[in-house]
C-alpha cells in the first residue's frame, strides 16, 4: 500500500511539473503581449501613452474575462468528460466553446463601436486631450479585434486539455516574439504610437489563433474535428458558461480594481501617480500570469481526477499547488520590497525622477500583500477546476464587495496612499474565508479517501493503474 502511494505520488509529481512548466512559460509569454506594449509605449510615447493604456485597460480586461469564461468553462468540461470516459461529450464541449468565441468576437466589437465615446467619458478622461486620443486609438483597435484576442487566449487552454502543453508553449512564445519585432518596427521605428502597438498585438494574436485552432482539424489532435461535427448544442452552453463564470468575475474584479484606482488617483494624485500605478499593474500582471500558468497548467489533471473520482490525486495536486504558489509569492514580494527602484526603471527609465518616485511608491504599497493575492487567485481556479463553481463564485464576489467601500474610505484617511492600500487590505480580509473553504475541501477529500487507507483494504482498479498522458 505505502509503496503504491509513493509510486503514484512520484508519478503525479512528474505530471504536475510536466503540465505546469510549459503552461507557466506559455502564460508568461502570453502576458508579455501587454507587458511589451507597456515597455515600448513607456519608452517611445511617454506618460500620456501609459496613462491612455491604463485608463482603457479595464474595458480590455472585461473582454479578457469574457474570453476566459468561455475558455476555462470549455477546458474544464473537456477534461472532466475525459476523466469520466465520455470523449463524445468532451468533443462537443470543444465545439460549443468555439461557437461561443465566435459569438463574443462578433458582438463585442459592435457594442464597443456604438458606445466608444460614452466609454471614454465614463472612464473619466477629458475629451480632446492627448490622453483621450491615445486611449481612443488603442481601444478602437483592440476592441475591434476581440475575436483575435479571445481566440489567442483560448488556444493554450484548449491545447493543454488535448494533451499538448508544449505545443501551446511554442505557439504562444512564437506569437510574443513576433509581437516584439512588430512593436519595434511600428512603435520604435515608424512612430505609430498606440495604434502601432495595438496593430502589432492583433497581428501576433491572429497568427497564434489560426495555427492553434487549426490544429484541431489535423490528424494530430486527440479531439480531432471535422466540418460535420461543428454543430453546436445550445442546451449545453449555459452549463459551460456557468463553470467558467468565476474567471469572468475574477477579471471583472481586476478591471474594477484598475478603474477605481484610476479614478481615485485622478482625484488624490496626478498623471504621474497614475502612470506610476501602471508600473505596479504591469508588475502584478507578470506575477499573476505565472500563477495562472501554474493553475491552468494543472487544471486538466485536477478536472480529470475530479471526473474520475481520484480523491488522493486531488489532495496531492491541491497541496502541491498551494505550496508552490506561496513560495513564489513570497519571493516576488521580497524582490519588490527590496529592489523597487530597479523594478520601476524597467518601465520608466531614469530620466523622469517624479515618475520613478511615483512608480516606486505604487510598487511597495499596492503590492504589499502579493503572496496572499496569489493564494486567492490559485484557490479560485482550484475550486473552479474541481467543479466547485459556487464556492469559487463566492470568493470572487466577496472580493468585489470588500473592495468597494475600502477604495473610497481609505483615501479619506491617507489620501493617495489610501488608494494604493485598498487592494492589499482587501486581500488580507479575504484570505481567512478562502483558507476555510480550502480546508473544508481538503478534509472532504481526505474523508473520501479514508477507506482506502485502512490496512488490508483493497484498492479500486482505477487507483491501481496510473493514467498516462
Amino acid at each position: 500500500m505505502s509503496a503504491h502511494v509513493s509510486l503514484r505520488q512520484r508519478a503525479m509529481f512528474r505530471r504536475f511539473w510536466g503540465q505546469a512548466l510549459p503552461s507557466i512559460l506559455a502564460m508568461l509569454v502570453s502576458g508579455a503581449y501587454y507587458l511589451i506594449d507597456g515597455i515600448f509605449v513607456g519608452h517611445y510615447v511617454g506618460a500620456s501613452g501609459l496613462a491612455g493604456i491604463n485608463l482603457v485597460y479595464p474595458v480590455i480586461m472585461v473582454l479578457i474575462g469574457l474570453a476566459a469564461m468561455v475558455s476555462m468553462g470549455t477546458a474544464t468540461a473537456i477534461s472532466f468528460q475525459q476523466g469520466a470516459r465520455q470523449p463524445g461529450l468532451a468533443r462537443q464541449a470543444l465545439v460549443n466553446g468555439l461557437w461561443l468565441l465566435l459569438i463574443l468576437g462578433t458582438v463585442a466589437p459592435l457594442l464597443l463601436h456604438h458606445w466608444h465615446t460614452d466609454i471614454l467619458l465614463a472612464l473619466g478622461m477629458e475629451q480632446g486631450s492627448e490622453t483621450w486620443r491615445q486611449a481612443s486609438d488603442y481601444l478602437g483597435w483592440i476592441g475591434g479585434g476581440t475575436l483575435l484576442l479571445a481566440s489567442n487566449l483560448a488556444v493554450p487552454y484548449l491545447l493543454r486539455n488535448d494533451g499538448r502543453p508544449r505545443l501551446a508553449m511554442v505557439l504562444v512564445s512564437g506569437g510574443a516574439l513576433l509581437n516584439i519585432i512588430l512593436n519595434y518596427i511600428m512603435v520604435g521605428r515608424l512612430g505609430l504610437g498606440l495604434i502601432g502597438t495595438a496593430q502589432a498585438t492583433l497581428i501576433s494574436e491572429g497568427v497564434v489563433s489560426l495555427l492553434g485552432l487549426g490544429y484541431f482539424f489535423t490528424p494530430y489532435a486527440r479531439l480531432r474535428l471535422g466540418w460535420h461535427q461543428l454543430l453546436p448544442r445550445a442546451r449545453l452552453m449555459p452549463g459551460l458558461l456557468f463553470t467558467g463564470l468565476p474567471s469572468l468575475i475574477a477579471q471583472f474584479n481586476l478591471g474594477l480594481l484598475l478603474l477605481l484606482h484610476n479614478l481615485q488617483l485622478m482625484v488624490y494624485g496626478s498623471v504621474k501617480d497614475l502612470a506610476g500605478f501602471t508600473v505596479a499593474g504591469y508588475t502584478e500582471a507578470v506575477f499573476i500570469v505565472i500563477l495562472q500558468g501554474l493553475a491552468f497548467g494543472i487544471q486538466p489533471l485536477i478536472s480529470q481526477a475530479a471526473g474520475a473520482g481520484r480523491h488522493r490525486d486531488l489532495s496531492f495536486l491541491m497541496a502541491m499547488g498551494l505550496k508552490v504558489t506561496l513560495i513564489y509569492g513570497v519571493a516576488v514580494w521580497l524582490l519588490v520590497q527590496l529592489l523597487p527602484r530597479q523594478v520601476a526603471m524597467l518601465y520608466t527609465g531614469s530620466q523622469d525622477g517624479e515618475l520613478l518616485a511615483a512608480a516606486v511608491r505604487s510598487l511597495t504599497l499596492n503590492l504589499g500583500a502579493i503572496p496572499l493575492e496569489g493564494v486567492i487567485m490559485f484557490g479560485i481556479v482550484l475550486l473552479q477546476s474541481m467543479t466547485r463553481t459556487r464556492q469559487a463564485l463566492l470568493i470572487s464576489v466577496a472580493k468585489t464587495l470588500l473592495l468597494l467601500p475600502l477604495i473610497f474610505w481609505l483615501p479619506l484617511q491617507w489620501g493617495r496612499d489610501g488608494v494604493l492600500l485598498a487592494q492589499p487590505v482587501t486581500v488580507l480580509l479575504l484570505t481567512p474565508p478562502l483558507c476555510w473553504l480550502l480546508w473544508r475541501e481538503w478534509r472532504r477529500l481526505k474523508a473520501a479517501d479514508a477507506p482506502l487507507a485502512r490496512p488490508g483494504s483493497a484498492l479500486p482498479r482505477r487507483e491501481q493503474v496510473l493514467e498516462r498522458t
